[in-house]
Order: structure tokens, then sequence, then C-alpha cells
């Protein structure tokens, strides 16, 4: 457990963020300015009765917006640190505040958009060439036309955002407050606490079966109190959607999920007009095509850990488990800079400075946030937050968040603000491209059979949580909206069975579905995000297809990856695996990554 404070973190342990303020005196007068310069736009005339006084509107909104992004990132990066200081507290409380201003002045602006004629913009885009520079957020705004409702309408949404996401709330509370859970024994007798994040993030990997099976029937007892409050939560966040859905007129709830998001939200379009029929068609497909590759695997877990059953709890259980070189952060540094040098030099130079200009913080100090993620300051460069541990595991895991920060970097390098919302059907395939380039750098450099082996072992950890966990979550939640529009009540023993059923079907025979795996459904909170779980799925399943053409084709192939995430948000998700040479409108790409995975269990059987 951590003892130390923020204040005695060394220095090279944390990340600097005087690139974003210089202190904390510079953050609260840029503050200031942006609450300021927010109130003065929402209570000033929104002009935009010409093609000069549209560009000028723009021009100062994207402005705007770039700054309170400044403001709220370096708020949210001090409250990571340590979450226990009043004053990282009070800073990103204040900053929340400031987001409400600003959503309300995004959909003010957006609204007066779709008020204006269909042939309005494209008279001015001709008029005056500098609209071109918006043309994506333009464009966006332009695809809500038919499903948007009058600006009354639109208003009220927007002035009850906080209460329509109250299932959100109520969830994260719950779980981070409310659920406890009985501590329980190892195999050598000694007590172990239990909570939600320890045993995703530790127990459910465990070689210790006992602990692992304790863990788990410690957490299920502590679900089952909580599953009717739970399952409320859960079915009010759907016919909340339902409701939504049928009020802008979408066939089903799917098709709005899958294409609409809040347009004050600057990521409104992420949803990039997905159709229902190619998300129904991934789905199918892993379920189909993946479910052989990991029922062979669960056999091979079950005989090489000697198990007569292998229980749900086991399905994570490392194969190896003695294998655990322990690695310093500046040989990581080393590894994944000289790993992402097959995308070029502007590439790697970046991630260079990553190790060199402190962009991520390591420290383990009380306080701190648990759950790693990588991000970016548009204007600054890209930051990220890992819990170090030292180990080989969380090289590539590193590698990961570090992804997103340098996809970010070269995004906001090249792109306006207002214009960078990230495609969900894309964000996942930068990140998750590192992590197969140190697995394929490792290999190369590392003449390790042992090693080799428990890279093929990660890989089949990373597609499981990606490809299986991910995907499984979307499946439920197809099922759970289609009987919500087709009036079917929603309740606890629906939700738990219907996961259940998720479960046994992929799994076949292979692991036994108990009935705290069909509480899994309460352990994320992906459940309140519309369809986000299944775009892991596509990321990985590209990533995984570029990575091996890099490694066939050489430095040209990565070089065109770097001027892809140039693109940031100005592109669908289709047009930007286009651009990358890979056509993921059908399920061609996915399934050339699942017979991947096959040739990795294929290797698996062979070295045990």
């Amino acid at each position: 457990m951590s003892v130390i404070t923020r204040k005695d973190v060394p220095v090279e342990e944390t990340w600097d963020l005087t690139p974003i303020f210089a202190s904390d005196e510079e953050w609260e007068k840029a503050y200031i300015q942006v609450d300021q310069d927010l109130d003065g736009m929402l209570e000033g005339n929104i002009i935009m009765d010409s093609a000069k006084s549209t560009l000028d509107l723009l021009r100062k909104y994207d402005s705007l917006m770039e700054r309170f992004s400044r403001v709220s990132s370096y708020a949210f990066y001090k409250y990571s640190e340590d979450g226990t200081d009043s004053d990282n507290q009070h800073r990103l409380g204040r900053s929340q505040n400031l987001a409400k201003k600003s959503y309300n002045l995004s959909t003010v602006i957006v609204n007066q958009f779709l008020q204006s004629a269909k042939d309005v913009l494209p008279t001015y885009m001709e008029e005056e060439s500098g609209l071109q520079t918006y043309h994506r957020f333009l464009e966006k705004i332009d695809n809500l036309r038919e499903h948007s409702l009058k600006p009354d309408m639109e208003d009220l949404l927007s002035s009850l955002g906080q209460t329509l996401n109250a299932s959100n709330s109520i969830y994260l509370t719950v779980t981070a407050s409310d659920l406890t859970f009985e501590s329980v024994k190892d195999k050598d007798g000694k007590e172990v606490p239990v909570s939600l994040f320890m045993y995703m993030t530790q127990v459910e990997t465990s070689p210790d079966t006992v602990l692992r099976r304790n863990a788990y029937q410690s957490l299920s007892d502590g679900l089952k109190k909580y599953q009717h409050g739970l399952a409320q939560t859960l079915t009010s966040q759907i016919h909340k959607n339902v409701s939504i859905a049928k009020l802008r007129q979408y066939p089903t709830t799917m098709d709005y999920l899958l294409q609409y998001d809040s347009p004050a939200d600057n990521n409104f379009y992420a949803g990039d007009g997905i159709p229902r029929q190619y998300f129904e068609d991934v789905l199918d497909t892993f379920q189909q095509d993946l479910a052989p590759h990991m029922q062979r695997y669960a056999r091979l877990r079950k005989r090489q850990l000697g198990l007569d059953r292998l229980l749900f709890s086991d399905v994570k259980a490392p194969l190896d488990p003695d294998f655990d070189p322990p690695i310093s952060y500046e040989e990581a540094g080393e590894i994944i800079v000289e790993a992402v040098g097959v995308l070029g030099s502007e590439y790697q130079d970046l991630m260079r400075k990553v190790f060199t200009e402190r962009w991520v913080y390591r420290g383990d100090n009380v306080g701190r946030r648990m759950i790693a993620f990588g991000g970016g300051v548009h204007g600054v460069h890209g930051y990220s937050f890992y819990p170090w541990g030292g180990n080989l595991f969380d090289v590539i895991l590193l590698g990961h968040e570090l992804g997103h920060a340098i996809h970010l970097t070269l995004a906001a390098q090249n792109q306006k603000f207002i214009n960078n919302g990230q495609s969900l059907l894309f964000v996942e395939a930068p990140s998750t491209l590192v992590e197969h380039l140190i697995v394929q750098y490792l290999r190369e450099n590392r003449d390790d059979p042992r090693l080799h082996r428990w890279l093929n072992m990660y890989s089949m950890m990373s597609y499981h949580h990606n490809c299986v966990t991910h995907i499984l979550e979307a499946e439920l939640l197809r099922r759970l909206y289609k009987m919500a529009d087709q009036k079917t009540p929603l309740t606890t023993s629906v939700i738990s069975n219907t996961k259940g059923a998720v479960l046994s079907e992929f799994w076949g025979d292979t692991v036994e579905i108990d009935e705290g795996a069909k509480l899994t459904w309460m352990r994320q909170p992906h459940y309140y995000m519309g369809l986000y779980p299944f775009t892991y799925s596509i990321g990985t399943s590209a990533s995984t297809v570029v990575a091996k053409r890099i490694q066939a084709e050489g430095l040209s192939v990565g070089e065109q990856w770097t001027d892809v995430l140039k693109r940031g948000g100005t592109m669908s998700g289709f047009d930007l695996y286009k651009m990358a040479g890979l056509d993921m409108s059908t399920t061609d790409v996915i399934k050339q990554a699942i017979a991947h995975v096959g040739n990795i269990v294929d290797e698996l059987e062979k070295s045990f």
C-alpha cells in the first residue's frame, strides 16, 4: 500500500505540467479569462448572417474551446496526481462548472447552424475559403439535420444533461463508494482484501487458484446484494436512450447510438454513422469465428493448470506464473522507443520526448488515480498516467497508453480543435498497434523461447480483453436494446440470465458459467457508454493487420500510418482506415485478425 504523499514523489516519477500552465496561479488567471469569455459568448448574439461573420464565429469558438481544454486538462491531471488534496478537488470542481458552460455554448452554436437553411453553408464556403478549415465540424453538423429537434427542444435536452446522465453517475458512485466485499484467504492462509479494482487488475490473473476462486466468490456475493438496484439503474439508462431515439425518429435505438452523440460535445460525431448491420455483422463474426480458438485456449489452460473444472474465475489465470522478469522504467523507455522506430523518425522522436520531457506520471503515492490513461492537451502535447509496477507486462501496457498520447499529439499538431473529435471506430487502433510493435520488437531482439511463449500469452490476454470481454459486453447490449425496443420488461433476472446465455454460447462446454458470471454486467461502466465496447475489437483487428504489414513491408507502411494519425478527427473512422490501406467496411480484416489468434493458439499448444 502507498505510504508516501504527493510531495515526496521523486520529480522523475512525475509529469511536467508547466507546458500547460507554469503554475497554479497561471491556471487561475486562465480560468477567470475563459469563464468570462464563455459568459460573453453565451450572453451575446451568435451572428452567422454572412460568410465572414460565420468564419469569425468559428475562429473565436475554436480558440475558446482550446483554451477551455487546457484549463480542464490541467485540473484533471492535478486531481489524478492526488485526489485527496483539497486544492485539487476544488480546482476540478470549478473546471466541471466551466464544462457546463462550455456544453451550453456548444449547444447554442450547433443549434444555430441547424436552424439555417441547408444550402446556406455551402454558399458561405464558396464565398469564404477560410471556412474550408472547419469543413469536418460543419459536415458533421449537417449530418445531424435529419434527426435534430426544434431549438427549444434541443436546449431543453441540453439543460437536462446532468439528469439524463444520472444513471451513469449513480453506477459510478455505488461501485466506487458503496460496494464492499469480504476479505478472503489465499493458498497460504493469508488474508487478502477484495475490491472491484483489485480483482480485475490483480486477482483475476493471479496464479493462486485458491485466491482467485475465493475472491471471485466474495465479489459475486458483494455484487448480488446490489443487483436489483443496479439493474434498475441500467434499465433506466436503456429506457432513456430508447425514448431519445424515438424522439429523434431513429428506426431503432441501436441506430441512434451508432450515429448520434450529444451535439453539445466536441466529439458529438464520434459514432461516424456506423450502419446497424455492420455492428451486428462484427458481433456475429467474432462470436462465430473467434469462439472456437478461445475454447481451444480454455482447454489448454485447464490442462496446464491441472484443474478438474475450469470455472469462470479461471479464464484469465496465467499459464507460466513464474516468468515475470523485472524491467526498469528506463529500460522500458528504450524498448518502446526502439519498437516504434518502424513508424518513422517523426513518430519515434515524439516517443523519445515522452521519456526525456516527462510526459508520464508514475509516482506511487496516497491519493493517486489507479486507472491508467493516455491523453493529450491541444497546443501542448500528450500525457499519460501509468501506475508503474516494473515488469514486462507494464512495458506493453505503458506502450498502449503512450500510443494514445502520441496519436493525440500528432492530431493536435495538424488539426483545429473543434475538428478534432476522435472517431470511436478508430481510436483504439493507434494504442493497440504500439502493443503489437513492442511484442514484435522483443521477439526479434530477444532470443529466449520462454519469453516468446510469454509474449504469445500476453497477446492472448490482450485479445481476450479487447475482442472477447468487450464484444460480449456489446452482445449483451444488442440483446437488451432489442428487448427494450420491443417493450420487453428488463428485470434483474432478464439481464443476468441474458448475460449468462451470452457467455455460455461463446465458451460452450469449456468454462462453467455460474451465478457469479451472470453478474459480470455489474462490473463495468461500459454499459452506460452507448455501444462503445465493440469499437475495441475493431481497433485491435485493424492494428493486428497493420502490424503484420509493417513486419512484412517495412518503414513505408509505418510512415503511412503516422500520416493517418495526423488527420485526427477530420475523417471518418472508415476513411482513416482506408487511407491506411484497410477496408474496414466489411469483416475481412476482422477475419484476418481472428486467424492470427488461431495461429497463436497453435504455437502455444505446441510450446506446452
